[in-house]
């Protein structure tokens, strides 16, 4: 078993990998096949103020130091849940602390620069490495990339996907994303990637968070538009002063659309697909049914997908077998650098206005 060490208890690292830490450690014991060894670490210099609810399950500490002394490196997995501006120095410092197995927080690396000393660090340390990506391990995804490569309706010819949420609170009381390229944007990147293949940015801008009398530059939401090598067209929108939550995906086909909404939140882990053809009589299995191979049928389906669990379950197993991040690291390094080149471009362009979308 591998044991959890995490870095960095805020919104990310205390409410989601912890949480989902303990839950995959239950589950995989509960089945005879345990993968996660309990109390999972975890680091941060505000951890004694921290409510955690987990007595027994997470020991909390507030150096790296303090944390060798309940985990060791060689039998550690490192979840590194800093903000992206802050992650070089860090990873190197685990490094130099002989960690090796690191789930690094989405986006990889701030910067251009930052991103090319990430990748000969992680050459010259050996360092296994895997950023969170759990919308493309999530059950829904593997249902669009199967219509992709189906070709029940067609050709994909468009991606656009919606990420809206209201996010006054974190953005007012923190600073660790420069931008909104930063929230959002790299979950739905990523996906675009998968899906569509390699990508050229070709139009992308941010604009404010307003909330009575503040204003929080770049911070408001951003549009992103990427030109496929497949000739796919991909539009990202993320608006994070919006008053409704959304996660949705749309991918146009030249017979019809799959609509997917990904789970909103924790507290309801179903997806939902949508697939209808442009030609109503075309002949189709039952609502919500799979074929054979796994493609899905025209209709409504609805499932349940715990994306994050199953991607740290995956994770977990990679490590065990010394292939975690083979896969993972070169889709991370391809949707780091478009998100680098964004923010280059919007650093440019004038703003748009306040909601804009």
């Amino acid at each position: 078993m591998l044991q959890p060490l995490v870095v960095g208890l805020g919104r990310s690292g205390s409410g989601l990998h912890l949480n989902t830490l303990v839950r995959l450690a239950r589950r995989t014991a509960a089945t005879g096949d345990p993968l996660v060894a309990l109390p999972a670490v975890g680091c941060d210099p505000g951890a004694v103020d921290l409510p955690l609810r987990m007595p027994g399950e997470v020991t909390a500490v507030t150096t790296l130091e303090q944390a060798l002394r309940y985990v060791d490196p060689a039998t550690a997995v490192v979840h590194v849940c800093t903000p992206p501006r802050l992650r070089y120095d860090l990873l190197a410092e685990l490094a130099g602390h002989g960690f090796r197995r690191m789930i690094v927080e989405k986006p990889l690396a701030a910067s251009m620069d930052e991103l090319d000393a990430l990748i000969r660090l992680r050459q010259e340390a050996g360092l296994d490495l895997v950023t969170v990506a759990h919308w493309i391990t999530s059950r829904l995804a593997g249902r669009l990339r199967r219509l992709v490569s189906g070709g029940r309706l067609g050709s994909l010819r468009r991606i656009t996907v919606d990420q809206h949420k209201p996010r006054f609170l974190r953005s007012l009381a923190t600073d660790g994303h420069p931008s909104a390229l930063d929230v959002e944007i790299p979950h739905s990147l990523a996906l675009a990637l998968d899906l569509a293949g390699p990508a050229e940015l070709r139009a992308a801008r941010c604009w404010d968070l307003r909330c009575e009398d503040r204003g929080l530059p770049r911070l408001g939401g951003a549009h992103v538009e990427l030109e496929h090598r497949s000739g796919v067209e991909t539009l990202l929108r993320s608006d994070l002063g919006a008053p409704v939550r959304q996660r949705s995906v749309v991918c146009e086909f030249e017979g019809g659309t799959a609509t997917a909404h990904f789970p909103l939140s924790e507290d309801d882990d179903h997806a939902q697909l949508v697939v209808a053809p442009f030609d109503r009589g075309t002949a189709a299995p039952p609502t919500g049914v799979l074929d054979a191979d796994g493609v899905p049928g025209i209709g409504h389906h609805v499932f349940r997908d715990d994306a994050l669990t199953d991607f740290l379950d995956d994770a977990y197993r990679g490590f065990s077998s010394g292939a975690g991040g083979v896969g993972n690291f070169p889709l991370a390094c391809a949707t780091a650098r478009l998100l680098c080149a964004a923010r280059e471009h919007c650093a440019v362009t004038p703003r748009a206005g306040a909601g804009s979308r």
